[in-house]
């Protein structure tokens, strides 16, 4: 066998360990006796993992910003010694700084990879195991069940004054894309005569194509073609986010106005908090409201689980009485 070597401050633990060592022999266990996990650094490791795996994943942008942060929290560190305190440790750091809980999940689930990669395609046994799989994690706060309250989806259109803003709220509400499906949506992927969207670049990595209703198809018929082939002009969600926040400002102060005038009370949760995404939420309740099954809603929305779509999905109660009859 070839020689191996370590070095520790207690006899007793070096002759614990060299006994550790004589048993994963007899075993024929190699891997243990090189003890790679022992002499690879985190850092290494991550260096590989973010150029080859990560990169073919759809969240590449995000996973790599996950990375950096675990790497600047473990990267001189060699993999055998991190532990499962030591990743507990760094995901209460991470809540400190003021994360979200779902961030912190990201966060972990990005190292828990990082692990998984090292054991399963560079072999380097990990003696205590994943050590992200036995740190809890942080509980996520309830997911939102916000839906559009009558009069919002009024309001919202009557203030929508910037080019596209009407449309874009439609195509949202009627197709259940997501923002930054929405904008990178090109004419060269809609097909007005089939009423059909051809999305390539999702969330969740797979392609999709969404069925368009005709007040999408209208939409769409409304918009001035691009020279660049987008069919939305905002470049990217921070700009979109901005053209959004100021339309919602301008309906609530509208909405002010009406109440005043009309010398009614105004409802204080009329279009309070209200994100562009919630319009997900009401297409996809909508979708149900409408009769679709759960794989056509899926094939619409992108949901992969049961569990995801779920989440999503708000049906109204009166809607559903109507529905028993």
């Amino acid at each position: 066998m070839p020689s191996i070597s370590r070095t520790f401050d207690l006899k007793a633990d070096a002759e614990n360990w060299a006994r550790d060592m004589e048993r994963e022999a007899q075993r024929g266990n190699m891997s243990a006796l090189r003890d790679d996990a022992g002499r690879t650094t985190l850092e290494q490791v991550a260096t590989q993992y973010v150029a080859g795996p990560v990169q073919l994943l759809a969240s590449r942008a995000d996973v790599t910003r996950y990375m950096q942060s675990a790497r600047a929290r473990f990267g001189p560190l060699f993999l055998s010694s991190i532990r499962g305190v030591d990743v507990a440790a760094w995901r209460d750091e991470l809540l400190r700084d003021g994360l979200s809980p779902q961030s912190v999940i990201h966060h972990l689930n990005a190292l828990s990879g990082l692990f998984s990669f090292v054991e399963k395609e560079l072999s380097i046994d990990l003696p205590a195991g994943n050590p992200v799989a036995k740190v809890r994690k942080p509980a996520t706060p309830k997911s939102r069940d916000r839906r559009l309250l009558p009069g919002e989806l009024d309001a919202l259109m009557n203030a929508a004054s910037a080019p596209g803003l009407r449309q874009i709220i439609i195509l949202a509400i009627e197709s259940s894309m997501r923002l930054g499906e929405l904008l990178e949506l090109e004419w060269k992927r809609v097909d007005l005569s089939r009423r059909t969207a051809h999305l390539t670049d999702t969330k969740n990595g797979e392609s999709r194509t969404v069925a368009l209703s005709s007040e999408a198809i209208a939409a769409l018929q409304a918009l001035p073609r691009r020279i660049d082939g987008r069919v939305f002009h905002w470049a990217a969600p921070d700009s979109f986010n901005k053209t959004w926040s100021r339309l919602v400002e301008r309906s609530q102060t509208s909405y002010l106005a009406d109440c005043i005038a009309q010398g009614t009370k105004p409802d204080p949760a009329f279009l309070a908090d209200l994100r562009f995404h919630d319009l997900r939420h009401e297409a996809t309740s909508r979708l149900f409201e409408k009769g679709l099954g759960v794989m056509e809603v899926a094939s619409m929305t992108g949901h992969k689980s049961l569990a995801m779509l779920k989440r999503y999905t708000h049906i109204e109660a009166a809607k559903l009485a109507q529905k028993l009859g």
